[in-house]
């Protein structure tokens, strides 16, 4: 198995910095800020340091999930405690030649220093183990396991088999550029000066199996009210013990600076007393991401639904500079309107050590038997990389909205899903989608994930009927049949390793295409269906061969071609000229039978950007003024975009984990300007009108 898949990612977020006053925007959290004492110093959730010996030849910390010895010529181990003990990782601190210093030694955490090379390790009881590099430390990091899961997302990477595994989480971004598949299972990077490097065992707790079987949400959502009535809230009692509330507009005045009850005190009381007196606990909306007080789009807020369909949701601030007020109101909302704990819809997606910061202080604000959920479908990043020593904090861990598309790929609802084994908390399938199916039932209970009843689900029974099969199966008989198809699954992972080394290696040499499945340019683009705003009058010209497309910067006009075979590559030759598009820029489109979507185009700005699904990526750079070849090829798991100033010598400039999602026989092709989605919107500010021009496409199956 290679040890990880190579990624280099810009998002539009971290742009919104550029010409922004520094004195307004608040510091997040970060990783040198967590290396001191004072931060985190007691243990939550049961995780601890259990033991720190010294011994002439090594030192020794034991956590509950982890062990680490580490010996006088700076040679570890790091072994997993919990469900299989076993020797997880290697690691090598190059230039050690005495042991550390422990001046710490727990519950909550232990600290020891090295002499020379001037380096800190402090040892948290959820097993993450932090270096704080005081000058440049040179480490070695063996993996011991064939992977079933790999995910980058900048300089941080998860790497999970079934029965557990590590992730990795750097300061330095450079850190990045080691994270590739070389066919090794070491990798060797040197610690810069005050840069901090995370390894993250896990799972970092045991799996509650009682409590998986126990508690189960009933999950109201309204654009009418955020205070179903009593005869409701009395109905969902039989199918559930609690209730989350989601409906954020409905539920909060200024849901996006300040959570205070729509309908005031009274009303949320009347709730709240309902609940309890039928023995139920509550959880409420809140969101860290969509909290925008004291972030740079402060002024995005919103409070209604007028003009929802147009406008959606405000754009999310995910760096964690808003956490002070943000800490601050979820404190009044846990004191004042004593609700039984808190939904986060959405995290700090941008900055690892704001997201464990915020995991830990909610944790403390909510109470060690409150109640806390994370809607985390995007986790880190792309949404597939993800911080278990944060999810570890956390009750429910809700993850696949919008992703349907992924819901047959057994390594997302296993690995990115579940959580059992990575941070053993309950790993919840966001199927809100409403397609519920007997099948989706089995696949979730064989990973260990569970599901929530949505409200409006209790008046549909074919979705009841499926939901009352699966609550019968949560019983002690569903541990044994989780174990023995983990185990079954492990078994195969060498294997498995196997072709995912293969599919690397495909990727990253020039593909063995001959003819392309289909091929057009200029006058033949003319022949496909037609797709325009009316906004755009007479889009589509030709112009010394190409197909030149004039039309306001972000609104739409695409021509399309159905399609009747499984692609695997594609190629397009595209200039962006006067185009101002951004999301909307020129692009290429496929769409799959099975509902998945990717769009490839460039911008105006001069990033290039990908969209699975709707989800938006930015990446590489580009010549607005020039023509280029994108280039991209995927296979069963990964997406490499490449791109080309000559369409010969083609360079690497993203890859993806698709989860499987692009497989499969594709439904139709679009060309120019396509949105983001695929679909055919336009953006609330069409812009000045441009033209840009794409040469020719070429789409090829194996």
């Amino acid at each position: 198995m290679n040890l990880f898949p190579h990624v280099r990612i810009f998002f539009l977020a971290s742009l919104l910095f550029f010409g922004y006053s520094l004195a307004s925007h608040a510091a997040s959290a970060t990783f040198q800020d967590l290396m001191n004492p004072t931060a985190f110093p007691d243990a939550q959730r049961g995780m601890t340091v259990e033991a720190v010996e010294s011994t002439p030849t090594a030192l020794k910390i034991v956590t509950t999930g982890a062990e680490f010895s580490i010996d006088a010529m700076g040679k570890a181990t790091i072994e997993q405690r919990i469900g299989h003990q076993r020797g997880l990782l290697g690691l090598r601190v190059i230039g050690v030649t005495t042991l550390p210093e422990p001046s710490h030694k727990g519950p909550g955490f232990a600290f020891a220093s090295f002499a020379a090379p001037k380096l800190d390790l402090r040892v948290n009881g959820d097993s993450l183990f932090m270096f704080h590099a005081h000058e440049p430390v040179q480490f070695e990091i063996t993996r011991n396991f064939d992977a079933g899961w790999a995910a980058v997302y900048k300089s941080n990477a998860v790497v999970f088999d079934e029965w557990g595994g590590f992730g990795l989480y750097g300061s330095d971004p450079a850190f990045a550029e080691v994270l590739h598949p070389d066919g090794e299972r070491t990798i060797r990077y040197t610690l810069p000066a005050d840069a901090v490097l995370w390894i993250g065992v896990c799972p970092p707790k045991p799996y509650d199996w009682d409590r998986s079987f126990k508690d189960h949400v009933v999950w109201h959502w309204s654009k009418e009210t955020g205070y179903p009535t009593d005869k409701d809230l009395t109905n969902w009692a039989s199918e559930g013990n609690i209730v989350l509330l989601q409906s954020d507009v409905m539920l909060w005045k200024d849901w996006n600076l300040a959570f205070e009850p729509r309908l005031g005190m009274d009303e949320f009381a009347r709730v709240r007393n309902t609940l309890h007196s039928r023995d139920m606990r509550f959880i409420v909306y809140t969101s860290p991401y969509y909290f925008l007080k004291g972030t740079p789009i402060e002024s995005a807020a919103m409070n209604s639904f007028e003009n929802f369909d147009k406008k959606g949701f405000p754009s999310g601030w995910a760096d964690g500079c808003n956490i002070d007020l943000f800490l601050g109101e979820i404190t009044k909302v846990m004191t004042q309107y004593k609700p039984d704990g808190l939904y986060f819809d959405g995290q700090y997606t941008e900055n690892v050590p704001a997201l464990y910061a915020l995991a830990r202080h909610a944790r403390r604000i909510v109470g060690e038997g409150g109640l806390l959920e994370w809607h985390s479908t995007t986790a880190l990043g792309d949404g597939l990389c993800f911080l278990p020593q944060a999810d570890a904090y956390v009750d429910f861990i809700l993850r696949g909205e919008g992703r349907d598309a992924n819901y047959t790929d057994s390594d997302y609802l296993r690995y990115f899903v579940s959580g059992y084994n990575t941070s053993n908390s309950v790993g919840v399938l966001c199927n809100n989608s409403g397609k519920l199916t007997p099948e989706l039932e089995r696949n979730v209970l064989d990973v260990n994930a569970r599901m929530h009843t949505l409200a409006g689900w209790l008046t549909s029974p074919p979705a009841m009927d499926i939901m009352h099969d699966y609550r019968a199966q949560l019983t002690p008989a569903l541990r044994d049949r989780v174990n023995k198809l983990a185990d079954e699954r492990q078994a195969t992972l060498p294997a498995r390793a196997r072709e995912r080394e293969a599919e690397y290696r495909a990727l990253h040499t020039p593909p063995t295409w001959t003819e392309p499945a289909l091929s057009a340019t200029g006058d033949q683009f003319l022949a496909w269906q037609p797709t325009v705003s009316p906004l755009n009058k007479a889009p589509f010209a030709v112009q010394e061969g190409s197909l030149a497309v004039t039309s306001c910067a972000s609104t739409y006009a695409y021509l399309s071609q159905p399609l009747d075979f499984a692609p695997t590559g594609l190629v397009m030759k595209v200039h962006q000229g006067s185009d101002g598009g951004m999301a909307w820029g020129p692009s290429i489109c496929l769409r799959w039978k099975n509902g998945a979507c990717m769009r490839i185009g460039s911008r105006a700005d001069g990033l290039l950007q990908a969209d699975i699904n709707g989800e938006q990526r930015l990446f590489g750079i580009h010549d607005t003024k020039q023509w280029i070849w994108l280039r991209v090829r995927w296979q069963k798991h990964d997406l490499v975009v490449e791109t080309s100033t000559d369409g010969k010598q083609f360079a690497p400039v993203w890859q993806y984990n698709h989860g499987g999602a692009l497989q499969g026989i594709a439904e139709n092709i679009s060309v120019g300007k396509i949105p983001y989605n695929g679909q055919p919107i336009d953006y609330t500010e069409p812009g000045p009108s441009g033209t840009c021009r794409i040469e020719s496409v070429s789409v090829y199956r194996d």
